[in-house]
Formats: C-alpha cells, sequence, structure tokens
C-alpha cells in the first residue's frame, strides 16, 4: 500500500470513528430509554473496532510480509550473492545437516573454495550433495525403520481405538499420531540427544496441547452430534496445528533464532491473552457490574490482545537488538497462545450453553457443537494471523535503533 492510500485509511478511519461516537453519544444523551450500561458501552465500542479492523488488517499484514521479507533478503540472500551456483547448492546442502555432521560440511565447503574450473566446481559440489543424503541417521538405518514402523503401526491402530472410544476423532488421532511420529524420526535422526533450552516455555505448550486434545475429548464425550462439526478436513487442521506447536516448543528450526528471553516472553503474554480470554467469556453471563468498573473493564478488553502481541515482540527486539529476536518471541506467542486459547473456549461452550442454551459470544441459540468450529476458526486461525501481524510489527519498532552520534559507536545491523 502507498503512503498516500495508508494516509486516506487512517483519516478514514478516525473520521468515521469520531462519527461514530458523537452520534452514538447524542443518541443515547438524548433517548427516552437509554440502554444499560453494558450495552451501550458494547454498541459504542464494537462498531469502531470492527470498522478499524476491517481498514488497517490488510494494511498490517501487508507490511509484516514486507518486514519479514526484508530481513529474509538482508539475510541469506545477501550472504549468498556472492556465490556462485555450486556454493549456494552445497551451502544449502551443509545447512540441512544434523549438528554433528556440521563439521564435515565446513569442511566440504572450504574444499569448495579450492577448486578452480566451473564444470569441477559443479562435480565436487554435487557429489558432497549426493552424499549428505546418504549419510546414517543418528543410531543408524536399521533403528530409524525400526522407529519409521512402530510410528506406522501406532497410526493405524490408534485410530480405531480412538474412533470407538471418542466418535468423530479418527481422523484427528492417526494424523496427529503419524505427525508427532515423523517429529520424533526427524529429532532422533538429526540428533542424539534432546535438549530443551527453555524448559519453562516448553512445558507450558506442551501442556497446552495436551489440555487440548483433552478438552476436545470432553467436548465430544459429552456432545456426540458435535462430531458432525469436526469434518475430516477440520481434524486434519486441528492436528496439524497442534503437531506444529510441538514441533516449535521441543526442536525450533534455527532461523528461529536462539535466544533465551523471547520465548519466556512469548510464554508470559499467552498466559495474559488467555487470562483476557476467560475475563471476556464469563462477562457475558456475569452480573452489570459499575460504571467506572465497566469503563476499566472496557479500556482492559480492548488494549490487552494488542498488547499481548506487541509488547514481548517489541522487548524482545529491543534487548537482542535485533529483528529476528523480536519475530522469534512473535512465534512463541502465538505458539503457545493457541493450544491454550482453545483448550479453555471449549470448556466454556460447555458451561455457557448450560446456562441458557446459547453460543460462546450469546447471540445464538444453537446446539452447543457449533462452538467447536467457532474454536478451530478462531483460536487456530484468527489469533495467529491477528498476532503475528502485530507481532511481527513489534519486532520491527523493538530493532530499530537511533543512530549514535559517533560512528565508532554504531552498534550492529538492526535488521539481522
Amino acid at each position: 500500500m502507498s503512503r498516500t492510500r495508508r494516509r486516506l485509511a487512517t483519516v478514514t478511519t478516525w473520521v468515521v470513528t469520531v462519527a461514530w461516537v458523537v452520534v452514538y453519544a447524542s443518541a443515547v444523551a438524548t433517548s427516552d430509554q437509554p440502554p444499560e450500561p453494558v450495552t451501550a458501552v458494547t454498541r459504542l465500542v464494537v462498531p469502531p473496532l470492527l470498522w478499524v479492523a476491517l481498514l488497517q488488517i490488510s494494511s498490517a499484514a501487508e507490511l509484516a510480509a514486507r518486514l519479514v521479507l526484508r530481513h529474509w533478503r538482508s539475510g541469506a540472500v545477501s550472504r549468498r550473492s556472492a556465490m556462485d551456483p555450486p556454493s549456494q547448492l552445497l551451502a544449502a546442502a551443509v545447512a540441512a545437516l544434523p549438528e554433528r555432521r556440521r563439521e564435515w560440511g565446513s569442511a566440504m565447503l572450504g574444499e569448495l573454495a579450492e577448486i578452480r574450473g566451473r564444470s569441477a566446481r559443479w562435480r565436487f559440489a554435487l557429489s558432497c550433495g549426493r552424499a549428505t543424503l546418504w549419510l546414517p541417521p543418528a543410531g543408524g538405518w536399521p533403528m530409524l525403520a525400526l522407529m519409521t514402523g512402530v510410528v506406522v503401526a501406532s497410526a493405524a491402530a490408534v485410530g480405531p481405538v480412538v474412533g470407538t472410544a471418542v466418535p468423530g476423532l479418527t481422523v484427528f488421532a492417526v494424523t496427529f499420531t503419524a505427525l508427532v511420529g515423523a517429529m520424533v524420526i526427524l529429532v532422533v535422526a538429526r540428533s542424539r540427544r534432546l535438549r530443551l533450552p527453555v524448559p519453562v516455555p516448553t512445558v507450558l505448550v506442551i501442556g497446552g496441547v495436551a489440555a487440548s486434545i483433552a478438552a476436545t475429548v470432553i467436548f465430544l464425550r459429552r456432545e456426540p452430534a458435535a462430531a458432525q462439526h469436526l469434518p475430516p478436513t477440520a481434524a486434519v487442521y486441528l492436528a496439524a496445528v497442534l503437531a506444529g506447536c510441538l514441533w516449535i516448543a521441543v526442536a525450533p528450526p534455527r532461523w528461529l533464532g536462539t535466544q533465551r528471553l523471547a520465548p519466556h516472553l512469548g510464554a508470559a503474554a499467552a498466559v495474559v491473552f488467555t487470562a483476557w480470554s476467560l475475563l471476556l467469556h464469563r462477562l457475558e453471563t456475569a452480573t452489570e457490574p459499575s460504571l467506572p468498573l465497566l469503563l476499566v473493564l472496557a479500556a482492559v478488553l480492548v488494549s490487552t490482545p494488542f498488547a499481548a502481541f506487541v509488547v514481548p515482540a517489541f522487548t524482545a527486539g529491543r534487548a537482542g537488538r535485533s529483528f529476528r529476536s523480536g519475530l522469534q518471541a512473535a512465534v512463541w506467542t502465538v505458539t503457545a497462545t493457541m493450544p491454550l486459547t482453545y483448550a479453555l473456549m471449549l470448556p466454556e461452550a460447555l458451561r455457557r450453553h448450560a446456562i441458557d442454551g446459547k453460543t460462546l459470544d450469546g447471540e445464538l441459540v444453537a446446539p452447543v457443537g457449533v462452538n467447536l468450529p467457532y474454536a478451530l476458526v478462531f483460536c487456530l486461525g484468527v489469533f495467529p494471523v491477528f498476532g503475528l501481524t502485530l507481532g511481527v510489527l513489534g519486532a520491527a519498532l523493538g530493532a530499530r535503533r537511533t543512530l549514535p552520534s559517533d560512528p565508532g559507536q554504531a552498534g550492529p545491523n538492526p535488521t539481522t
């Protein structure tokens, strides 16, 4: 989006928001039967928020994508720009090697640098690339074959067992078992020892995934008819997201960074966001608070979701003086938020439906099973997109540094 269009969208947003507040406040003040305070504040706050979201989310997402792309280009692409194609091929193959083989890969890169002639360099790079494909994994090929067989047998056996105990969860059980088994095989094949550099955030995510599975099982056991709201595609998506959360927590990729502060900030922010979600659900059925408390709650409910994703990314980016550190915090925040909010939303849906038969948002009288796709869409779809967009912007703001007056005191490039 161009700067002119962005300014126009911002001005339009503020004009519409201020106009709505003035018109609605005037209508409430002159009404013979003004609405209840909770209803009045809700109608005052929600429409401007929706309007702001509709106008700004596309611009923010586009800006976030540009920031990530610029960071990627300034990193790997700039480092490889001076390499010829054989060097780039071998560097990519070495980057995929496990840690125990990294010294061998570095030696091959050094040997390639001494080879002259285009054809000779290509032959050497291709031969090294083929060699990396046939390097024995940790434990050897027999161990890898045995583990693969165990994973396949487990995925085949878990389906009928879970399908009998919890109808509607067969596809999820098979997919989740297969994905987790594949991740275990990759971790074992690439490393002899599993290390958890940030145990507290890792345990939080693992606990959130376990709670999500338990909440889904309880939900379908109490409401068997809700299985129709979990079609195979949704079950596969749920399994893939939860398995991906485990992957980020247990075996995070190298490109994510190794800063220890970022995962802890992300985990703390996820707990705050989950508490905000619980407060939002409980206010739907709570008694009417006083007007001062209502105004405080309105401010908290509006600001918390933004702060929960922006603050950790900004803080990590500023502490690490890099965009990658902030991006790492944003990814950890989203990774912990998804299973925690999903595990919270399903029991809250059962509680709310038992009160008045309405859905979790309190708008419709419908079967409780409709809350299952609602939780999938918001907790595993809307929240991650919303959170990553804000997190990337926070990381970019945190990584920005004011240039010092003395050039000799300049710090490292904030975009690395």
